[in-house]
């Protein structure tokens, strides 16, 4: 037997599920059915990374759907970062109720935000933003990031097949994703219930941020008045 609304939630490129589990902790604390797909090559060894295709990565979050679908009536999914992007994978192939993308990924690497946190480090001797921007880079396989690359190309095209529901959150100080991201999944949606938000105290990992019990209550209004 089905327990209702079920939401697939989907963690970012090289990330894991603490990014994502205040959000999977507030949804679940609402009565939603929730479930946390760890992407293949993620959450394990550098070379796990490394030898994991794009395709591997919406195949694990495939058949995790499949499985909550299994159970629930209707399915919203919601992916933070690179988890977007397979979201609307997923909705073009599969009958979604909802989609939510967080701090999606169109337009990657705010050059500019970049420059200015290298720049407030500097001044104030903190140094935590060059340290994230070097490990990221030395942590990160080449081949994970031709992956990706991949990934965005083949799904730009899809967003024109979405016509489910769709909010879209992007944070205004996201140094990894430019916020004029969201404005292009937006315009390019063919969904007729189409919202877009952004938060100007998140930087880019969204559910950890200043506003993300802002995030989390309007996830949960958006989904609580879709017209199921």
């Amino acid at each position: 037997m089905k327990d209702g609304i079920g939401c697939l939630i989907i963690h970012g490129f090289a990330g894991n599920l603490g990014e994502i589990e205040p959000l999977n902790r507030y949804l679940s604390s609402k009565g939603f059915v929730t479930q946390c797909p760890i992407l293949k090559g993620h959450m394990g060894s550098r070379q796990d990374l490394a030898v994991a295709k794009y395709t591997q990565w919406i195949e694990s979050a495939e058949n995790s759907l499949l499985e909550l679908n299994s159970r629930c009536n209707k399915i919203i999914i919601i992916g933070f970062s690179m988890g977007g992007l397979i979201a609307v994978n997923l909705a073009a192939k599969y009958k979604t109720y909802g989609i939510v993308t967080l701090n999606t990924p169109i337009y990657h690497w705010d050059i500019k935000r970049i420059v200015k946190n290298v720049a407030n480090d500097i001044k104030t001797k903190d140094y935590k933003h060059i340290k994230y921007y070097i490990g990221s880079a030395t942590s990160i396989p080449f081949s994970s990031m031709i992956n990706f690359k991949v990934l965005l190309g083949k799904t730009k095209p899809l967003l024109k097949n979405i016509r489910c529901p769709i909010f879209i959150a992007q944070g205004l100080i996201d140094d990894t994703v430019h916020h004029k991201s969201a404005d292009y999944i937006y315009k390019n949606v063919s969904s007729k219930v189409k919202y877009v938000k952004y938060y100007e105290n998140s930087n880019h990992i969204i559910c950890h941020s200043i506003d993300s019990k802002d995030v989390f209550t309007d996830i949960e209004n958006f989904i609580e008045n879709i017209n199921f």
